[in-house]
């Protein structure tokens, strides 16, 4: 037996070379930065507020919750300013002839970007 094939080779530094992790594990790390990477895109990023008033394909009435004399928007806390909300409130409530009123909101209705919902009614002048 030759004692002198059996032993590692010795790297440029002199030190013995270091094994590679098991393939699992370099999946895992990979699995677990996109994960962060995904959590800190979401996090950041943040859509318009918009009427909550989506319709299927091909049909004329809504099936959002907004109605013309009670809007739903919805919006992120993290990118839109209650300013913002309210002024899609008023423009879209002067389109007939009115002004919006703040009647609430809730939370995880909407969108996952704009999780949070205020509703709105249109009130005469």
């Amino acid at each position: 037996m030759d004692l002198e094939h059996s032993r590692p080779t010795l790297s440029a530094t002199g030190r013995q070379p270091s094994r590679q992790p098991p393939r699992v594990s370099h999946l895992k790390r990979v699995h677990a930065r996109a994960i962060i990477a995904t959590a800190l895109m979401l996090g950041g990023c943040a859509s318009a507020p918009f009427v909550d008033g989506r319709r299927e394909a091909g049909q004329i009435a809504p099936v959002g919750v907004s109605t013309p004399d009670r809007l739903a928007i919805c919006y992120s806390i993290r990118g839109t300013t209650p300013r913002d909300v309210l002024e899609l409130a008023k423009s879209e409530c002067a389109k007939t002839g009115r002004t919006a009123q703040f009647d609430g909101q809730d939370e995880f209705r909407c969108a996952l970007l704009t999780p949070t919902r205020a509703f709105f009614k249109c009130v005469g002048k």
